[in-house]
């Protein structure tokens, strides 16, 4: 795990290029640095810094460079199959300088060239400067764990780890992407291949990269299947494969030669890793939990963690958080997130105290997406059902019925009903949107001093499979939508914060793959949630956090916002702060804060905003 900055084709001074990006990309490898730069041809610097999990000796530096100085990668994440991969190459005649996954790909780019990414099984961004082709190759894992950035100037790129790496070259302007608001607005979080920073954008998961005479090309190399059980297995059948790919994920997961532990949160996903983990290594494992003072003591789940720690012998450690904790933090918290999201606090609390015991850390995060385990998994289907009634009723009964809905939500102030109508007349996909919509349009528009230019349902257009079945599309639309730019976005930043490597084996693309590809009706029978995740461990998982009931991860952030954070939110949202940023309508904005105190409007309508104006201090005054 790494982080890396690099330009290609921009004229630059190579020196102040690296020391600024050396600082910036700190906190991503605190335990090696390097750099390698030309000038001729084609001006081109690579910079990385090393956090060592895999050979640690001096042999793994980078970036790194073939033996006669061809080929030079910059890298980060981890390729779990490695081992593997070496042993086709060497079979090739392919020799080997370091125990490294980097040399690793770099030889697997040498030998297959850019087809090299169907064989790497893992998390990575990579780039490649090829100086016998006079060009750039970079790439991004299938799911995009590892993030990519880059910008184009002149007619060559700018390109990094985060957005501050590639803002400290200097050669991209600090400057708000304004488009972007009405997508954070709508996902408290901004989708690839856009970013808050205007001229930067996201290289997309499962895409390439090339930069040849000034050319920019963009490829994608994969995408998730579309058919439905090519294998023809039964329920059954599927269950047993998928124990085997779950097994195999966990066991290449802890490959590595540091410390690895596990966050454990008490649900179902992080039990199922713990569970793998203890089964598999053979040594007690290190767990992590996060909890809350007396204020948020209802939310947290540490009783449940202590029994799946208590089950399997682990080293458990809890970790205690308070509003004062958040407040402390709040300047790294902002720095550390990179992009404005209303996601993230808990992977930095929680990487915070771990990276003091582990470099390596395994997460559940994915297993809601991948084996339904959301609320909208079951109620999506039954909406869609009312809706075909209502779609099917005649206008002249229509009409009638959406008034009194109208009347009824005006005088109840219950204002689902005024909107039931509109609701029942969407599409499939415009009713999952709304299940992560942060503010609908209407307010929105109400926000906004610029009409918007980006449609937020539009992001979501390309991960639309009209041919699955409902659990299916929900599947892919959570997985490639809200967790790829909220929650795997926001874990790796936060976590790389703090020098710690996260890893998602229940997101490993090969067991990805299988899964997204059986019926929805699989997923959703069964007597317990996330029924073929918990069949597949086979009994692992105590079943009392099994069938307790779905809590969901939550912080006491109404809490904090009304009390250690009060002086925050009302110096983000003052009359005088809104305006001048002149983005959002400063009544509007206020009206937000005083429901929020009145008790009548949620935390995160707060939260995105104080979050946005904190981050834009950091990342564009700044």
């Amino acid at each position: 795990m790494c982080g890396f900055l690099g330009i290609a084709n921009v004229p630059h001074n190579a020196a102040a290029v690296t020391a600024a990006g050396v600082k910036a990309l700190h906190h991503r490898g605190p335990d090696d640095n390097g750099n390698w730069s030309q000038i001729d041809p084609t001006p081109v610097t690579l910079i990385s810094a090393r956090l060592a999990i895999i050979d640690l000796s001096p042999a793994g530096h980078m970036p790194m460079q073939t033996e006669h100085g061809d080929y030079i990668i910059a890298y980060n994440g981890e390729v779990y199959n490695f081992a593997e991969i070496r042993a086709d190459l060497a079979a090739l005649g392919v020799t080997f300088r370091s125990d490294s996954d980097t040399e690793v790909i770099l030889q697997s780019y040498v030998t297959w060239g850019e087809r090299c990414l169907e064989r790497l099984r893992g998390m990575f961004s990579l780039a490649i400067w090829d100086r016998k082709k006079n060009t750039l190759f970079a790439a991004r894992d299938r799911l995009g764990i590892k993030p990519l950035y880059y910008a184009k100037v002149g007619q060559g790129i700018v390109f990094g780890s985060e957005l501050k790496s590639i803002l400290s070259t200097g050669l991209v302007k600090r400057q708000l992407n304004p488009q972007a608001l009405n997508l954070y607005l709508a996902f408290y979080s901004i989708p690839a291949p856009h970013t808050a920073i205007a001229g930067i954008e996201a290289l997309p998961p499962g895409h390439s990269l090339t930069l040849k005479d000034g050319t920019l090309a963009i490829q994608r190399y994969w995408q998730l299947p579309t058919a439905i059980n090519p294998h023809g297995h039964s329920r059954a059948e599927a269950v047993t494969h998928i124990r085997t790919l779950l097994h195999d994920a966990i066991r290449l997961r802890m490959i590595a030669d540091v410390p690895v532990g596990a966050f454990l949160s008490g649900g179902i996903d992080s039990s199922a890793i713990v569970a793998l983990m203890s089964k598999l290594s053979g040594q007690q494992l290190k767990t992590f939990s996060i909890g809350f003072t007396r204020e948020g003591a209802g939310l947290d789940e540490l009783s449940f963690a202590r029994q799946t720690a208590q089950r399997f012998d682990t080293d458990h450690t809890e970790v205690i958080v308070s509003g004062a904790d958040v407040r402390d933090n709040l300047s790294a918290i902002v720095h550390g997130i990179d992009q404005p999201s209303g996601d993230g606090l808990n992977t930095f609390l929680v990487s915070q105290a771990t990276a003091q015991h582990v470099k390596v850390a395994l997460s559940g995060l994915g297993g809601d997406e991948l084996f339904a385990g959301y609320p909208q998994f079951r109620t999506l289907p039954q909406h869609a059902q009312y809706a075909a009634r209502w779609q099917g009723l005649p206008t002249a009964i229509q009409s009638p019925l959406a008034a009194m809905l109208g009347q009824a939500g005006q005088l109840t102030g219950r204002a689902g009903l005024r909107k039931l109508p509109s609701y029942l007349s969407g599409s499939t996909l415009t009713r999952y949107a709304q299940t992560r919509t942060l503010f609908d349009a209407t307010q929105r528009a109400q926000l906004l001093q610029t009409p918007p230019a980006l449609d937020p349902l539009a992001s979501l257009h390309p991960f639309w499979a009209q041919d699955a079945d409902l659990v299916n599309q929900i599947s892919r639309l959570e997985l490639q939508g809200y967790m790829s730019r909220t929650l795997l976005r926001d874990s790796d930043a936060m976590s790389m914060a703090h020098s710690l490597e996260l890893r998602v084996p229940l997101i490993d693309h090969e067991l990805v793959e299988y899964v997204v590809g059986l019926p929805g009706d699989y997923k959703l029978s069964g007597n317990s949630p996330k029924a073929l995740l918990v069949e597949a461990l086979d009994g692992l998982i105590p079943a009392e956090i099994v069938h307790r009931k779905k809590q969901g991860f939550e912080m006491p952030i109404t809490n904090w916002l009304k009390n250690e954070l009060r002086d925050v939110v009302e110096d983000t949202l003052s009359t005088t702060s809104v305006n001048r940023r002149g983005l959002f309508d400063a009544s509007a904005i206020s009206n937000i804060k005083d429901n929020f105190y009145n008790g009548q409007g949620v935390y995160m309508h707060v939260w995105a905003f104080v979050m946005l104006e904190l981050w834009q201090r950091d990342f564009i005054d700044g």
